[in-house]
């Protein structure tokens, strides 16, 4: 069955985190460590050059950097190249619209600004704030609950007019997704062990107190129709996968002061796809973002979730993504490999009489740049 050509497509990367200056390291284990989510020191040093995302990536850097496919040849040709610079290429190579940044990680010290991002890839960047980290500061900040729920309405009143596109949670690596209502002395015990735990140094990790300030934020959000993110799924090493499936998510769905308040499953919910698929189905303010870089995925797999999101949620709920990080190439590899792979996907849908060539075409900018540009307002 032929692919749909979506080649000349731009592309909206609705979640994805700023770069580093100089990008991924130079030296092969620095190289490696930017392409595996593990915190093990043994995975760059052993593993990482055997996957399929890799080698992939080898083959790709090679043919538009004009070397060998090979580990070293390539880390030379990306030596020659200033660090800016590679950006700069590899971002207008991608055929970038718009990215829409995950400001929690890496520290903005760490980064290019969005605005330096922006000029280097000819695109739009706007940003997500990460609710965790928010909540971290004002908690540091307030030596009472209420007064940390007041001084979250206060920094989430006007979201837009903060310049913000979307929220952001990582309350899947942190407590779970299943976010419960809890009692005030259960919150308020939670919080005088969480403020002292993070006046150390330590992040915010009890579950009731968390639960209690997801709702403060989820009801600005719905309030202003603004879209909330969830990280959902395969991420670091220090989520417990099992709480991170979307499932897990029904009672937001079903609170009906939430209806305003889009909700992006990350990721594809990998492994939980289907799952993911299926609320954006049957929810109206459920949409599934299909992530094309991280996870770190063979093209067969990324090929299989894809043809799962398309064949259960409605195409009008999918959001392409990146999730890259620190490294250029992440951004640069998801852009490519999701044409190459929502158009064969798109093109077996054709053969198998679901659309029409035009119609595929249709779905496949919707889901490239359209669904993003309309959900996020750009």
């Amino acid at each position: 069955m032929e692919a749909v050509d979506l080649k000349g497509v731009p592309v909206v990367d609705n979640h994805c985190h700023a770069i580093r200056p100089d990008g991924a390291g130079k030296d092969p284990i620095s190289f490696r460590r930017a392409f595996t989510e593990s915190a093990d020191p043994g995975m760059p040093r052993d593993h990482v050059a055997t996957t399929a995302f890799y080698r992939r990536l080898l083959y790709s850097l090679a043919a538009f950097l004009g070397c060998e496919p090979e580990e070293e040849a390539v880390l030379a040709a990306r030596a020659a190249v200033e660090g800016r610079e590679m950006t700069r290429m590899l971002l207008q190579d991608a055929n970038v619209e718009a990215l829409l940044l995950d400001t929690g990680y890496p520290p903005p010290e760490d980064v290019l600004p969005p605005a330096e991002l922006a000029g280097l890839g000819g695109c739009r960047a706007a940003t997500m704030p990460r609710l965790e980290i928010l909540m971290q500061r004002l908690i540091a900040e307030h030596d009472s609950l209420d007064g940390v729920k007041e001084a979250l309405r206060g920094e989430l009143s006007d979201i837009r007019g903060r310049g913000h596109v979307a929220l952001k949670s990582i309350a899947a690596y942190r407590t779970g997704l299943e976010i419960s209502r809890w009692r005030d002395e259960e919150a308020e015990a939670s919080f005088r062990e969480a403020r002292r735990e993070i006046q150390k140094g330590g992040r915010l990790a009890h579950k009731p107190l968390l639960d209690t300030l997801l709702h403060v934020a989820f009801a600005e959000a719905a309030r202003q129709e603004v879209p909330v993110q969830f990280h959902v799924g395969y991420g670091d090493a220090d989520t417990d996968l099992r709480l991170g499936n979307p499932l897990h998510l029904r009672g937001v769905f079903e609170t009906p002061e939430y209806r305003g308040m889009p909700v992006v499953l990350l990721h594809e919910c990998y492994p939980y796809t289907r799952e993911g698929g299926y609320l954006a189905a049957v929810y109206q303010n459920a949409y599934l973002d299909l992530s094309y870089a991280i996870p770190l995925l063979g093209y067969g797999e990324m090929l299989a979730f894809t043809r799962q999101a398309l064949g259960v949620a409605p195409s009008s709920k999918l959001l392409y993504s990146s999730d890259g990080t620190g490294a250029p190439e992440l951004h640069w590899m998801g852009a490519h490999d999701g044409r190459r792979v929502l158009g064969e996907a798109l093109g077996e849908m054709v053969g198998h009489g679901e659309l029409s060539a035009s119609e595929a075409e249709a779905v496949g900018e919707s889901v490239l740049r359209g669904n993003a540009t309309r959900l996020y307002g750009l």
